[in-house]
């Protein structure tokens, strides 16, 4: 453990002063303003997360109701050159289920999600450094329960790239919204506190990529991602993506593809080229109910045939923070990635 951490000390030495330093800061008064989706404001700080409860039915296999998520966010507005943002979670406790548990799952996980400091360089660039989400696709940075479509996520949006970083990430965004938003990021060395091998999929060694999203209009976007990385058992990927979004009255329309060719240390897998893409449909009934359903098609590398799945769901909003939905999944054919089954979540801004 102390190999595996003692190259990383320079994380926790970047962000232990500053923090402390921000917290002593005379101007760090406490505001009484909490509210359901923003958090609670302490002078240039703010407290918020949320959670999510799921119940998961598939049809064959292991069947619960857990804790999905249980995420705190600690953000601060220092001054320009120190805005500190952590994300802390407990994420995958069974609260009841059916059948055996394997490799700890279910058992409930502490997780450091994110850790990171953003400067502000002016000119509409900012230098993040620390632990992040990968800017691969739109579904991945937002990731967040109550934000995303749906309860099921599709295997495109997680399964098949490195979804966190440890490095440095140059990040564009112009503030006419005229110009693209630019992301480039590198991760030199092995991901900082890796999540345990029961809620993940892969651990990479080496990362490195750019994301690239064009404004089409306030709502709707498009976006290019491209990312190179190498796993811990010696497999080099090169990936390209896109995705987008796109909003006609009461229909969103959502999708992502990516495209993988692998090399390196490849002699178990199935294939040497791996690739996906999901596209999804939304209709807003009126402000509270809507309508949702997405097919995928996903060709991992571990197997021979690819997955396919149909989704269809309903999601009920009492308030813009707090979402309830229930959905079905059927595999339509190939080897399945998620499981044929019924679904639900709630899930709280807070």
């Amino acid at each position: 453990m102390r190999s595996r951490l003692g190259g990383q000390n320079w994380l926790l030495a970047a962000f232990t002063v500053p923090i402390v330093f921000g917290v002593a800061a005379p101007n760090a008064q406490a505001q009484d303003s909490y509210q359901l989706g923003h958090g609670y404001d302490v002078g240039p700080f703010n407290f918020a997360g949320y959670s999510d409860v799921t119940a998961n039915l598939p049809d064959e296999g292991r069947q619960s109701v857990s804790l999905d998520d249980l995420s705190l966010f600690v953000s601060g507005h220092i001054t320009p050159w120190l805005n500190p943002f952590t994300e802390a979670e407990l994420t995958d406790l069974d609260f009841v289920h059916s059948g055996l548990t394997q490799g700890g799952k279910g058992g409930g996980s502490l997780v450091l999600e994110r850790l990171y400091n953003d400067a502000d360089l002016g000119g509409g660039f900012t230098f993040r450094l620390g632990k992040m989400l990968a800017p691969v696709g739109e579904w991945n940075e937002i990731h967040a329960a109550p934000l995303v479509l749906s309860t099921v996520r599709p295997a495109v949006t997680y399964q098949n790239f490195s979804e966190y970083l440890t490095g440095a990430t140059l990040l564009y965004s112009d503030a006419s919204g005229s110009i693209p938003d630019i992301d480039l990021y590198w991760q030199p060395e092995r991901e900082f506190s890796e999540r345990p091998t029961s809620i993940t999929f892969d651990e990479y060694r080496e990362v490195e990529g750019a994301h690239v999203k064009i404004p089409l209009s306030l709502l709707d976007q498009l976006g290019f991602s491209v990312q190179r990385s190498r796993d811990t058992l010696g497999v080099v990927q090169t990936l390209a993506g896109v995705d987008f979004q796109y909003k006609i009255d009461r229909v969103t329309f959502q999708g992502e593809w990516t495209y993988s060719d692998l090399s390196g240390q490849t002699s178990k897998l199935a294939r040497r080229r791996e690739w996906g893409g999901y596209l999804s449909v939304s209709y807003a009934l009126d402000d509270r109910w809507s309508l949702y359903g997405w097919y995928e098609n996903f060709e991992k590398r571990s197997t021979t045939s690819s997955a396919d799945d149909l989704l269809f769901g309903v999601a009920f909003r009492p308030d813009p923070a707090i979402v309830f939905k229930l959905e079905y999944l059927q595999n339509i054919g190939g080897t399945p990635v998620n499981p044929t089954g019924l679904f639900a979540s709630w899930s709280v801004l807070f």
